[in-house]
């Protein structure tokens, strides 16, 4: 290449700067290898204020295909190297793929390429490997395009390369055969209706007359025509959707194609998932193995969800917009008549789209010289699936603008310019096995271009912007969350609030629920969602918010719905917290629960004996007994069945009664039953009068036969406050009226089971923290025996179910020294009591999201190790927000720490108290915008010990040494070049 001489200024046309400058180098003829010789050439001095007004900056080559001459030759990549607005220069360097490569999983991973970097003067790369460089004949163009230039530089001659593909367009299956028998030797482009899917037979013979011809097919199917796939399905995280498009479309389907041509490198399947990504699937290892290439920080159709009805109504439909043909129609369809006028027009922009999409796909496929597409694979496919979605989103504004009404439709060369709102778009590896297992696994740690570790220090460091793109992700105003679960569940929230702002007219509240640990940032979560769906309609919200663990009496919550009323009345929509919903009251679990099933199925409440109107508004209801929805609905099934079974203690108790008399025992005294239920108690003295009666049966001669029925209840708020009070009867034989011991004598205590707490017990350990308080351990500690009712079959055939236990009540009823209670547990699966209450609640939730908070989660199973990756990525968006939010620190801005005050804040573990905790760790400390923070900036460890007791927190701030995995590597560093290459775009790093 010839060097450019001295930089001259741009030439200037009426006094104003020419804002573009194309420069070009002719290539030799033939084949360079080994290192580059010639001098890179640099662009003319551009001045500061042009390159601020930089719009795009392109690099365009020109490969003319010569066949077998240059083997394994594709069109070399160019990239932006540097620009400066001191320097006012621009230099460039390029990047050749070389070689084959023969590690395949490594191939899949990043390219593997040399990069020589050189500058004017520079004859010598910075990289010795070998590289080759290959061209023939071509034009190398360097466009400087700024905002006003219509298109990049045309060469006027030369030959373009030959095509290696043939693009058959809408097609079937008959004539695909056809074509796959034809002598020349292109790969073959279809696309196909999923109503052709079903007939499997012919995918199964397309598969293997490609493998036989040794010609490679690529079917392109589009999402948006899946059969089974209902609406709630939109707005989900990316793993969720490649597993419900996998189970319900193609796992079958694929097990079948390999299971009759297995090992197949000429069929390939590309699963088009909206202007967002896709799926690929080839058969040339297993049955299971896909690539996701998608835009992370999009869901599946989000970029066309962006046109609001204003945008379409924008639109123009033959010489008229929208809205002005809307103005035409009239009588009583209008309004089904105007929302299909606008369906319609978004069912012919998806469809445009769309074409453009399989354009960019063909075009790059083209560009591949013969020996590229003779070894067509993943990278082929996904360098053309990346171009394709690009195009795509390029031609959008232009065929259909936001806001305006002059539409065009865009020429190819306009098609090939970057814009600056290009996606980032990622391709990952999924091993579709287990897909259920596969969609939960954090996408996130798949996805970035370094280790998990340096990520998080990225964001903390340098901004959203840095990272954020390539992680699966959302963002609704001031939320931003990459976990996976909470995008699939804000994304579901954020689509039942459009849908039921837009077409629920009822006046009933549309309710969702929040699960997580405290100080998790489960209000401000979802409040972020809601107002940036409704702010998009122009509509605004008053929040309210009410812990109903601070009631105590139902006016209390009667008021509550008094002022929700009156909010209803203003211009803005109520979104009304109830925290803790699931709160004791009067001694009830789930006490509340009742109140709410009138209001969220009928929109109304009780006051008194009248019936008032709530009006719309939207209800969050946020647990604070479960962290999960899933634990706190568990066992409880919608769709019928599971039915509240009342327990029959009466059943169990003759039939332990019976037994003990059936003993072949000389029993004297005999046995008096006595039955009481501990739920019906209120007070100690209420039990205290139940101990005298038991003590003047033994007085009687007799031996009192007790069954404590619901021995488990709360005793008030305290859960299961009532052991305590057993504990000194069971080991002592005694019970205490005003301080005075009152001794009971022999008995026979049966504890039985009626709540659910001892679900599971003894096979299951009950953990005591969950009872703070009740004595649990002390209480089972005394119980000499246990029997299981209703789930647990006889020893042996013929044998009693109560046998097990002979040998405890043989010895206590013919021990005539015996003198205190012998103390037996009887357990059953007891029923959820508030089943129906629950089960109605389930029913009437629109959604739901389960928010993990920054924390470590501990004894996660097989999650855990990938959440000791990916809970510094959580926590460091946290941090990074508090410090933009509350100390002022500049968005995309550097934010300079010591290395021990970086480790500290993201690596420990644990926060006690969550988003809380990391928030009052911050606030006392000495922290100020654009200042290092230095660890004698952070509060005092006495300070901090409200916040964060792990001793890990003080190791890592003490310490200098730079944490594990958070220095680049120099894999990093080649995947940060394929970043570039593939996503148009470096990683700030």
């Amino acid at each position: 290449m010839a060097a450019v001489k001295d930089p001259q200024p741009l030439p200037q046309s009426n006094g104003q700067l020419d804002l573009c400058g194309y420069y070009y180098v002719q290539g030799d003829t033939g084949v360079v290898k080994g290192a580059q010789t010639k001098p890179w050439f640099r662009s003319q001095a551009l001045s500061g204020s042009l390159l601020k007004r930089l719009n795009s900056i392109q690099l365009i080559t020109s490969s003319h295909d010569k066949g077998s001459q240059v083997a394994e030759a594709s069109r070399s990549w160019f990239k932006t190297q540097d620009y400066e607005y001191d320097g006012d220069c621009i230099q460039v360097h390029a990047a050749a793929d070389y070689g084959q490569p023969t590690d395949q999983e490594e191939s899949e991973n990043h390219d593997k390429n040399i990069q020589v970097h050189a500058a004017a003067d520079s004859g010598q790369p910075t990289d010795q490997k070998k590289s080759e460089n290959h061209y023939e004949e071509g034009i190398l163009i360097f466009s400087v395009g700024c905002q006003g230039s219509e298109k990049p530089f045309e060469p006027s001659n030369g030959p373009k390369a030959a095509s290696s593909v043939v693009d058959l367009g809408a097609t079937n299956p008959g004539d695909l055969s056809k074509k796959i028998q034809q002598g020349e030797a292109k790969a073959v482009i279809g696309n196909l209706g999923w109503e052709s899917w079903d007939r499997i037979e012919e995918y199964k013979s397309l598969a293997a007359k490609a493998n036989e011809k040794k010609k490679h097919v690529l079917l392109v199917f589009d999402a948006e025509d899946l059969p089974d796939l209902t609406a709630i399905d939109r707005r989900l995280s990316w793993g969720q959707t490649v597993q419900n498009i996998w189970e319900h479309e193609m796992k079958d389907r694929c097990n079948t194609i390999w299971s009759e041509t297995n090992a197949n490198k000429y069929f390939h399947l590309l699963v088009q998932l909206g202007l967002e990504g896709a799926i690929y699937k080839g058969f040339q290892k297993d049955a299971t193995e896909v690539h996701l290439i998608y835009e992370p920080t999009s869901a599946k159709g989000s970029f066309l969800r962006s046109y609001s009805d204003k945008d379409i109504e924008n639109v123009k439909v033959g010489e008229d917009t929208v809205k002005e043909r809307m103005k035409t129609l009239t009588g009583e369809q209008m309004g089904q008549q105007r929302k299909d006028l606008r369906e319609q027009v978004r069912k012919q922009l998806r469809k445009d789209v769309g074409v453009v999409w399989m354009k960019g796909l063909k075009t790059s496929l083209e560009e591949e010289c013969s020996e590229s597409i003779k070894n067509l694979d993943i990278m082929q496919i996904r360098d053309a699936t990346m171009t394709g979605i690009r195009w795509s989103r390029r031609c959008a504004p232009m065929m259909y603008p936001k806001g305006k009404a002059n539409q065009s439709q865009p020429a190819d060369n306009r098609l090939t310019l970057e814009t600056d709102s290009e996606p980032v778009l990622v391709s990952v590896k999924l091993d579709l096995r287990d897909s259920q297992t596969t969609s939960k696994e954090p996408l996130v740690l798949k996805s970035l271009p370094c280790t998990p570790q340096k990520a998080a220090v990225d964001t903390l460091k340098q901004g959203f912007e840095c990272v954020l793109p390539y992680m699966p992700s959302a963002r609704f105003g001031n939320l931003v969350t990459a976990d996976r679960g909470e995008v699939d569940g804000f994304r579901k929230i954020a689509n039942k609030v459009h849908e039921w702002y837009t077409t629920d007219t009822r006046p009933i509240p549309l309710s969702l629920a929040v699960f997580g640990q405290p100080g998790s940032g489960k209000s401000f979560g979802v409040k972020e969602v809601i107002k940036s769906i409704l702010a998009a309609d122009g509509k605004g919200i008053t929040d309210l918010e009410f812990n109903l663990s601070q009631f105590r009496q139902e006016d209390d919550l009667r008021h509550a719905f008094e002022v929700i009323r009156d909010k209803t009345l203003s211009d803005k929509i109520p979104v009304v917290f109830f925290d803790e919903f699931d709160s004791t009251f009067n001694g009830n679990e789930l006490g509340w629960l009742r109140h709410f099933i009138k209001p969220i199925t009928q929109g109304k409440y009780e006051d008194g004996a009248v019936e008032r109107p709530l009006g719309r508004g939207i209800y969050i209801f946020i647990g604070g007994t479960k962290t999960k929805y899933d634990d706190f609905f568990a066992g409880i099934n919608t769709d019928g069945g599971n039915a509240v079974e009342t327990i029959n203690f009466a059943t169990s108790e003759g039939e332990l009664t019976t037994y003990l008399r059936e003993l072949e025992l000389e029993l004297s005294p005999t046995l008096d039953p006595l039955e009481l239920d501990v739920s019906s108690m209120s007070h100690y003295d209420d039990l205290k009068k139940e101990f005298y009666k038991i003590r003047d049966i033994g007085l009687e001669k007799k031996i009192p036969l007790v069954f404590f029925r619901n021995f488990d209840s709360n005793l008030g708020s305290e859960k299961l406050g009532w052991l305590k009070y057993f504990l000194a009867p069971m080991q002592d034989g005694e019970f205490f009226d005003h301080g005075s011991r009152h001794p009971l004598g022999r008995a026979i205590f049966v504890f039985e089971q009626g709540k659910e707490h001892f679900n599971g017990f003894p096979e299951e350990d009950l953990d005591s923290r969950l009872f703070p308080g009740a004595k649990l351990p002390d209480f089972v500690s005394r119980l000499r025996g246990q029997l299981q009712i209703g789930n647990v079959p006889a020893v042996e055939p013929g044998q009693n179910k109560h046998d097990p236990l002979e040998n405890i009540f043989t010895w206590y009823l013919n021990d005539k020294e015996a003198s205190k209670p012998l103390s037996i547990g009887l357990f059953r699966k007891v029923p959820d009591h508030n089943y129906e209450v629950k089960k109605r609640l389930k029913s009437n939730l629109q959604g739901y999201v389960n928010v993990l908070g920054p924390s470590f989660l501990e004894g996660e199973g097989q999650g855990r190790d990938a959440d000791m990756n990916y809970f510094p990525i959580r926590r460091a968006i946290l941090l990074r927000s508090m410090l933009e939010r509350i100390f002022h620190f500049d968005k995309g801005k550097l934010i300079n720490m010591d290395d021990g005050v970086l480790n500290a804040l993201l690596f420990t573990p644990k926060v006690l108290h969550g988003a809380r905790s990391l928030e009052s760790i911050l606030s006392m400390s000495k922290i100020t915008k654009g200042e290092r923070i230095k660890k004698q900036d952070l509060c005092t460890e006495n300070q901090r010990m409200l916040h964060v007791k792990h001793e890990a927190f003080q190791q890592l701030l003490d310490s200098s040494d730079v944490y594990p995995g958070t220095q680049a590597t120099p894999e990093n560093k080649q995947h940060y070049a394929w970043i570039e290459r593939k996503s148009g775009r470096a990683y700030k790093h």
